[in-house]
C-alpha cells in the first residue's frame, strides 16, 4: 500500500515537515522510503513468482527427458538383442508380421527349417581320387587299449577326404585293413598321415578356415564362399561351427597348459579385459600373457575374482595392469600400473585446465615423468646405460614422484589423478628394479586389439559356448605367433596328433 501526506485541511499538524516524533525528519521523507520500500517488495515477489514459475517448466522438461532417455535405453537394449534374437523371441516382444497376426499362423507353431518335402544339403561324393594311401591297422585299439587283430576276409574300408595340398584342391583316397578289438569285438581304425576319421573334409582346410574366422576376422558365411572361389571346394558355415567345436575340444588341454605357465611365472604377467556382447548382453573376454605366452578367458562378470582364478592363489611374479580396482585384491608378488594410461589420462584432462596454470604445469609435470619412465627402460633394455646413468635415472624418477604426490592442485580433475597417483604411490616404479618388468600395460592391450576388432566386425556371440571356442582359438593362435609359428599349422597338428605332441611342437622356438 501507499502513503499519503498529512491532509491539507483546518486541522493540519503544523510539525510535518519537522516531527519530533521522527527525530525531526520530515513526514514526506518517510512517506517516500515507504512507497520505495513497497515497490521493492512487489518487484521481488515479482522475482519469486517468474522463478517458481521458471522451476516448474524446468522440472517438466528434465522428467520429459528422463522419460525419453528410459525409452531410447530400451530402444537400445532392445535393438541389441534384437541382433540375435530367434523368430520365436520376436513373436513375443511383438515383432510380428502381418500375415503371423492371423488367427491360423498364430495357433500353429511353425515347424523350424526348411519346409517340409525340400531337399536337404549334402557333400557331392568325388568320382575320383587323385592319389591312395595304405593305412596298417593299430596296434591298440582306441577305445580300450586291448588287443587288436587283422581281419584279412574282410575288404580294406575305404575313406574319401577332400583337402587342400600343396595350394590345390586335392581328393585322396585312404584304405585302412580292417581289424578288429580282441577285448571289446568292434572294427577299429587309425587315421592316416593328414587324415581326420570318417570326415570328408581334411584338416589343412579345416585349419584354413578356422584361422580366417578367429585371426583374421571374417564372417562365418563368407570363408565358404572365400575358398569356394579359391579352390573349387564347398562347405556350409554350419559345418565350419562344427570344425571350430572339435578343434576347441583338442585345445582345451594346451590352454589349460599356457594358463599354469602363467600362474608359475615370476616375471611380469599383463592383465587387462575389454567387453563384448553376449546375446545383446554384456560381458567380457579377459586376457593374461607375457612374452611367451597368451592367455584369452571369456567371462560374463567383470570382477577381479577371474584373474584371481586365472592365475591362482600363490602367483609370485609382477601383476601389471591399469588401474582398475578389480585387480587391488590380487595375490602378486608385486603390482606395477600402466604408466601410458597415466599419460594419456593427463593428456586428455590437462585440456579441461587454463594454460599457465598450477593445473596445467601438474599434468605436463605427469607427462614428462612418464616420458623420462619409459626411455629409462628402453634404454636399459638396449644396453645403452651405464649403473652411473641407471642410479641418477632411477633419483630423479624417484623424487619426481613425490613431488607430483606433493604438487598443489585446484582443478577436480588434477586433485583425482594426484589421488589416483597416491593410492598406488608404491606400484609406479617396480620396473625400476626388476628389468624383467615393463612401465606400461601395452602388451596386454595389443593382444587384445584383434579382439577389439572382431567385436565390431561380429557382433558378439549368441552362445556362451561360442565364445569359449574362440577363447581357446585365440589362445592357441596368439601363443603360436609368440614362438614363431603359423597359427594354421598348430591348428592342424591339433587335428592330426596328440595333444602332447602339439605341446612340444607349440613351445619350440626353433
Amino acid at each position: 500500500m501507499g502513503f499519503s501526506f498529512y491532509p491539507k485541511h483546518e486541522h493540519k499538524c503544523p510539525h510535518v515537515s519537522h516531527c519530533p516524533h521522527l527525530g525531526g525528519a520530515a513526514l514526506g521523507t518517510l512517506v517516500l522510503l515507504a512507497n520505495g520500500e513497497e515497490q521493492s517488495r512487489r518487484a521481488l515477489h515479482a522475482t519469486i513468482d517468474a522463478e517458481r514459475a521458471r522451476i516448474e517448466r524446468l522440472v517438466a522438461e528434465n522428467e520429459r527427458l528422463q522419460r525419453e532417455l528410459d525409452q531410447v535405453k530400451l530402444e537400445l537394449k532392445l535393438e541389441r538383442q534384437n541382433k540375435f534374437a530367434t523368430n520365436q523371441q520376436k513373436r513375443d516382444s511383438g515383432e510380428t508380421t502381418a500375415s503371423a497376426t492371423t488367427p491360423a499362423a498364430s495357433d500353429t507353431k511353425k515347424k523350424r527349417g526348411a519346409p517340409v518335402g525340400h531337399p536337404g544339403w549334402y557333400r557331392k561324393t568325388p568320382t575320383a581320387y587323385d592319389w591312395a594311401i595304405d593305412v596298417s591297422a593299430p596296434a591298440r585299439c582306441p577305445q580300450c587299449q586291448g588287443h587288436v587283430t587283422t581281419v584279412n576276409s574282410l575288404a580294406p574300408a575305404e575313406h574319401l577326404q577332400e583337402d587342400i595340398l600343396d595350394g590345390r584342391y586335392r581328393v585322396v583316397l585312404y584304405r585302412h585293413q580292417a581289424a578288429r578289438c580282441d577285448d571289446c569285438d568292434k572294427l577299429v581304425q587309425k587315421p592316416g598321415d593328414g587324415e581326420i576319421l570318417h570326415s570328408r573334409i581334411g584338416p589343412r582346410l579345416r585349419s584354413m578356415a578356422i584361422y580366417l574366422r578367429n585371426v583374421i576376422g571374417i564372417s562365418y558365411r563368407k570363408i565358404p564362399k572365400a575358398l569356394e572361389e579359391m579352390f573349387g571346394i564347398t562347405f556350409t558355415p554350419a559345418a565350419l561351427i562344427g570344425f571350430e567345436t572339435m578343434l576347441a575340444e583338442k585345445a582345451k588341454p594346451i590352454v589349460d597348459d599356457i594358463a599354469k605357465k602363467l600362474g608359475s611365472s615370476d616375471g611380469a604377467v599383463h592383465a587387462d579385459e575389454t567387453y563384448w556382447t553376449l546375446n545383446g548382453q554384456r560381458a567380457y573376454y579377459w586376457v593374461h600373457c607375457d612374452a611367451r605366452y597368451v592367455h584369452f578367458q571369456f567371462d560374463t562378470s567383470r570382477s577381479g575374482q577371474v584373474s584371481r582364478d586365472l592365475l591362482g592363489e600363490h602367483f609370485t611374479g609382477t601383476l601389471v595392469t591399469d588401474c582398475y580396482a578389480g585387480y587391488e585384491a590380487h595375490i602378486a608378488g608385486a603390482k606395477q600400473k600402466c604408466q601410458s594410461h597415466l599419460a594419456r589420462t593427463a593428456r586428455d584432462w590437462q585440456k579441461l585446465t587454463e594454460d599457465g596454470s598450477a593445473d596445467f604445469a601438474f599434468f605436463d609435470a605427469i607427462r614428462e615423468f612418464v616420458r623420462k619412465g619409459c626411455r629409462f627402460h628402453r634404454l636399459r633394455q638396449q644396453g645403452q646405460l651405464t649403473e652411473a646413468q641407471q642410479e641418477t635415472e632411477k633419483v630423479w624418477l624417484r623424487e619426481r614422484l613425490l613431488q607430483l604426490i606433493a604438487f598443489p592442485v585446484s582443478h577436480g580433475k588434477a586433485v583425482t589423478l594426484q589421488k589416483r597417483i597416491l593410492k598406488h604411490q608404491h606400484e609406479w616404479l617396480v620396473f625400476l628394479d626388476d628389468p624383467r618388468v615393463p612401465p606400461t600395460n601395452n602388451e596386454a592391450e595389443r593382444a587384445l586389439r584383434p579382439l577389439v576388432v572382431l567385436r565390431k566386425i561380429t557382433f558378439g556371440h549368441r552362445s556362451d559356448a561360442g565364445a569359449v571356442r574362440m577363447a581357446r582359438l585365440m589362445t592357441v593362435a596368439e601363443t603360436a605367433k609368440r614362438h614363431g609359428h603359423r597359427p594354421s599349422d598348430i591348428y592342424y597338428r591339433l587335428f592330426t596328433q596328440p595333444p602332447g605332441r602339439v605341446l612340444r611342437r607349440l613351445y619350440d622356438d626353433s
